[in-house]
């Protein structure tokens, strides 16, 4: 924050809140909702503005919980947001800021308004959190650890439940149902597909049943115990038949893609650099290629992410880091052809090199 010039910052995003605060509470709902908040000032203790029945839950973990007063679904949302906007200047005075500029990640129109009636600037925290989350410390290693170990058993559960006449959607019961009695929370995205649904990628679970020959891939995409992601992607061939020749060239380009690309994780190099010597798709699947070739992850899909070299680099000066968790992405798919490929792997960026998190076996009978 002191880099960035930020004596203050306003979090409503809920990986935001909780990575300042240790503090969760309605996770999925406070994503569409402005529900609660956590005012961090650069130097001293968060204030945690929660939900007023939810008050005595997160005063086991912050020492300043205050009543969020929520400006939506009231008659008057300028009126309410205009008492929350005053309590937010009174808690800055309070914490010793006399800056008007506020640095916030989200913010609804009512609110919006009513700070800068306030005579507050809203400024984007957006590159604060990034410097701040995309080196993780010890203790969060060791619950990706303990994720990746949850994600080993969500893709044994997804690998086992798959059967011709097994519809997409109880794949995606049979991952969910994993994740949840592990203590995860949650997923992000339905991403199980089969068959014509793989190509092109990005589709999700539907009531279609899985047919012999069919491709599946998985995406995981779970927010794991404590918010941490696991985020893996393999493709699985189903039914006791053989491989079609696309079928195989597909796979084994995600899959010499992913291996070349995961040798080139070490620390110290720039994005821009190691895009332009990650291994090149072939050229029959560039058009459907997956969005970027890495991103980060951590309480979230996070940044910073890496490009294809075709595409614009937007964080080509940075570096890769020992302690960064970057997720290696591809998907191999003709346009207009009927299967597609996606591999994923997270990876620990170490000063020996890079470690896969979450080593679930390829599907051989695809290799």
């Amino acid at each position: 924050m002191r880099a960035h010039g930020a004596d203050a910052c306003l979090f409503f995003d809920s990986g935001n809140v909780r990575y300042a605060t240790g503090s969760t509470l309605m996770t999925v709902y406070s994503m569409s909702a402005f529900v609660r908040c956590a005012l961090v000032p650069a130097t001293g203790r968060p204030i945690l503005f929660e939900h007023p029945q939810s008050i005595h839950v997160s005063r086991g973990v912050v020492e300043d919980v205050r009543p969020m007063r929520a400006w939506e679904w009231t008659d008057d949302p300028s009126a309410e947001a205009a008492l929350w906007a005053r309590e937010i200047v009174q808690a800055l005075r309070e914490l010793g800021v006399t800056s008007r500029r506020l640095f916030v990640d989200r913010l609804g129109t009512p609110a919006f308004l009513a700070l800068a009636r306030e005579g507050i600037e809203v400024a984007d925290s957006g590159p604060v959190t990034l410097d701040a989350r995309e080196v993780k410390t010890p203790q969060e290693i060791r619950l990706m650890e303990y994720n990746a170990a949850i994600g080993m058993k969500m893709l044994a559960a997804f690998e086992a439940a798959m059967a011709p006449g097994v519809r997409e959607q109880d794949l995606l019961a049979a991952l969910t149902a994993t994740l949840l009695r592990e203590g995860g929370e949650y997923l992000i995205t339905r991403a199980c597909v089969s068959g014509p649904n793989t190509n092109p990628w990005n589709l999700e679970a539907t009531d279609r049943a899985l047919e012999p020959g069919d491709l599946v891939y998985v995406d995981t995409d779970a927010v794991g115990y404590e918010g941490y992601f696991i985020d893996v992607s393999r493709t699985f061939l189903c039914g006791d038949v053989k491989a079609t020749p696309a079928q195989r060239a597909a796979y084994r380009a995600a899959y010499d893609w992913l291996t070349r690309a995961t040798e080139l994780l070490e620390p110290g190099i720039t994005l821009a650099d190691l895009a332009s010597k990650m291994p090149r798709l072939p050229d029959k699947y560039l058009p459907l290629r997956y969005e970027t070739m890495a991103h980060c992850a951590g309480l979230a899909d996070e940044g910073p992410s890496i490009g294809y070299p075709q595409d614009p680099q937007p964080n080509g000066n940075r570096r890769l880091r020992e302690g960064m968790i970057v997720c290696l992405e591809v998907y191999a798919g003709e346009t207009g052809g009927r299967d597609g490929v996606k591999l994923e792997d997270q990876i620990l960026v170490t000063a020996e090199g890079a470690r896969v998190m979450v080593p679930y076996p390829f599907c051989e009978a695809l290799l």
